[in-house]
């Protein structure tokens, strides 16, 4: 599986091809570079919805349960993740009821779980910080053949991130 470093390196090579296309002024090449970045695109996406799917927690449908970390757990997760987290959200579900086990469970497995929320806070953020780059980039080669793309990209920059997060 690819991780972010991986994503936001072929990221960046795909805004790089892209940029090449402002130069170009032949209408056939444009078309065959626009169809590489729109394959590229692609193999973007699956690769950020397979980090999404290793950081999605699991199937959620129970009741809810809160839990306010303590200064040093928010400042390890800050350290860790870059992201302050103030407090954890679990959620009871068939692998996991929360709310019963709340009384024996360990600190760290709070730290880790809140860790784990911080760092899809993050891909989402991320995501959408590059993938708006990225439709500004798209935009400015005025490509009939992308607009489709594009405006797939803008319903959401997230990827699918945020809806899932929501859940």
């Amino acid at each position: 599986m690819a991780d972010l470093d991986d994503l936001q390196r072929k990221q960046a090579d795909v805004a790089k091809f892209a940029m090449k296309m402002v130069d170009e002024k032949d209408p056939e090449r444009l078309k065959e570079m626009a169809a590489q970045v729109q394959a590229r695109c692609q193999e973007l996406e699956k690769m950020a919805r397979g980090i999404e799917a290793a950081f999605t927690p699991p199937s959620s449908e129970g009741e809810e349960v809160r839990v306010v970390l303590t200064p040093a757990q928010k400042a390890r997760i800050t350290e860790q993740t870059g992201v302050g987290v103030e407090v954890v959200t679990l959620r009871d579900s068939k692998q996991r009821m929360w709310s019963k086990d709340m009384p024996r469970i360990e600190p760290r497995e709070i730290e880790k779980m809140a860790a784990k929320q911080a760092a899809e806070s993050k891909l989402i953020s991320e995501t959408r910080s590059q993938v708006e780059k990225i439709i500004k980039q798209l935009e400015a080669l005025n490509v009939p053949e992308i607009a489709e793309t594009i405006a797939e990209l803008k319903k959401d920059p997230t990827l699918g991130r945020a809806r899932k997060a929501q859940k």
